[in-house]
Order: structure tokens, then sequence, then C-alpha cells
């Protein structure tokens, strides 16, 4: 490092409105904590999530870097956002190395930054363009969930499969994130892949409307069914529809996928890469 670095005298610097910006578009709505869904804004719009530095700001913070700028300090590499809870949790340094977080935020990123950062540069119609990896085989899948099924029966529920999922073709971006989020929030009822709105907007932090504009999108897809409230206990929710040809609720099996092998429910409803259930 230089010697004009070095000797410059340190000051908080607030971050640019425009990496406030990124840092938000490139979170998800979520904190960047591995397996934490807390919201970054809320319902009402507010935002409740914490700016966290990597390399602290002032000396005596946590990882402060003396050899860093001012200007470093508050830049888009050194900044993450999390939750108020996760921002103390990883202020323990011996566990939470400068190389811990970069690469955490780098993951949490990484779910995000590939369409949306194209997203930021040009206007396009991103649910027409995209093209999409289909699956033949459903090997990996039936493996992963137990399902001791023949290659033939294994082929079947990769047509199916294809069939359902080239819906999504023409689905914009954000009605597509949308529904991954749904689908990881939803719950098998015994007969039907539940998903409770309520939920879904204290997850997102989206209005009941753009919600709302959503699902009219998928339900008319016929991916969803139409938002109903339960009579007993007012609660919205909708219903991921299943193959009603074979009752195969595909969706349900997807998410308990995501969830065995980790692999970023993005990739299948965003990327459109369902090689995934192959091998």
């Amino acid at each position: 490092m230089s010697r004009e670095r070095t000797d410059e005298e340190v000051k908080r610097l607030a971050p640019k409105q425009e990496i406030l910006r990124e840092l938000y578009i490139k979170s998800g709505n979520e904190c960047a904590y591995p397996g934490c869904h807390n919201v970054l804004v809320d319902e009402n719009g507010k935002f409740v999530g914490e700016v966290c530095h990597i390399e602290a700001a002032m000396p005596g913070g946590e990882r402060f870097n003396p050899n860093m700028t001012n200007e470093d300090r508050r830049s888009f590499g050194n900044l993450m956002l999390m939750c108020h809870h996760h921002h103390v949790v990883t202020d323990d340094v011996c566990i939470y190395t400068v190389e811990k977080l970069k690469e955490m935020k780098r993951n949490h990123e990484m779910k995000y930054s590939g369409i949306i950062g194209q997203m930021m540069n040009s206007i396009t119609d991103y649910g027409m363009s995209l093209e999409y990896t289909p699956c033949f085989n459903c090997k990996k899948i039936s493996r992963i969930l137990d399902w001791g099924l023949t290659d033939e029966e294994n082929r079947e529920n990769a047509a199916v499969l294809d069939k359902h999922l080239q819906k999504l073709l023409d689905l914009p971006i954000e009605t597509r994130q949308l529904l991954g989020i749904m689908v990881m929030r939803s719950y098998w009822n015994r007969y039907d892949c539940i998903v409770p709105i309520h939920e879904v907007e204290r997850a997102t932090g989206l209005k009941p409307e753009n919600i709302i504009q959503n699902v009219e999108i998928l339900e008319r897809r016929g991916i969803i069914s139409e938002i109903e409230v339960e009579e007993e206990k007012g609660i919205p929710s909708c219903i991921l529809y299943p193959d009603f040809e074979s009752s195969f609720p595909y969706w349900n099996a997807i998410r308990e996928f995501v969830k065995k092998t980790g692999t970023p429910i993005e990739r299948i409803c965003c990327d459109l890469d369902f090689s995934v259930f192959d091998e």
C-alpha cells in the first residue's frame, strides 16, 4: 500500500446511494447470513436491516484494516446487508474473518446479481429472451427423494416436469423470483401444496398489491390457484397446482429436492436449468 493510503485521516463516510441501491437489489430483500430469511425492508416499506462493514469503518471496529482508504471502507465490496441479530453474531472475528464474510456476501449476491445486473443496464423482456435447459431422466431427484422408480418411470416424470416448467419461460423475472419464494415457503397438507400468502408478504416485504399482480400472472399460466381466505382463521393462501393428469405434486417434490441438495431454487425458477433433476 502507498503512504497516501496509510497516512489518510480515518473518517466514517456514509455509503453512497447508488451503492446502497445495488446492495439492496442484489440482496433479494433477505439477510446475507446463510439460511436467514429475515427481510431487510418490511411490509410497510421501512428498512429494518443493517448495513454492515466487512472491514470496520473506524479503528477499534471488527476487522479494521488501516491500509484501506475511507472510500474503500464504504465501497460495495466492503459492505453487506444483514438483520440486526446476524450483524451482532458476525462481530465474532475469530469465526467470521474477512475471507469468510466476503464468501458469505458473494454466495448470497450470486443468487440475484446475474439477471438483475443485466436489467439495471438495459430494458429487455427477460421473460421472453431466456432459453432453458430441459430435464430428460429425473434420475437425481428420484434418487434423492427415494422414489425407487424404473428408468421408464423416471423419464415419464421428466416429461411431466419439463411440460409444466416450460410455463415459466415467458414469465417476468420478478414473477419467477416470487414463485421461487412461494415454493420454498409452501407446505404440504396431505392433499395440496399450500402457499401462505401472509408469510410470503413478510418474507419479501412486497406490498399486497404487488403479490396479487404476480399471483394473477401465475394463475393465468395454470401454475397456482387464485388467493382464497380461510373462513375460520382469515388467512389468505393459494395452491401450487400438481399435474392434474397424473396427480404428481411436482412443486412439493421440487421444494424437498432443493432442501435436501442445497440447489438454489433460483437455478430452477429464474435460470430455468431443469437439468438439475438429471444425472
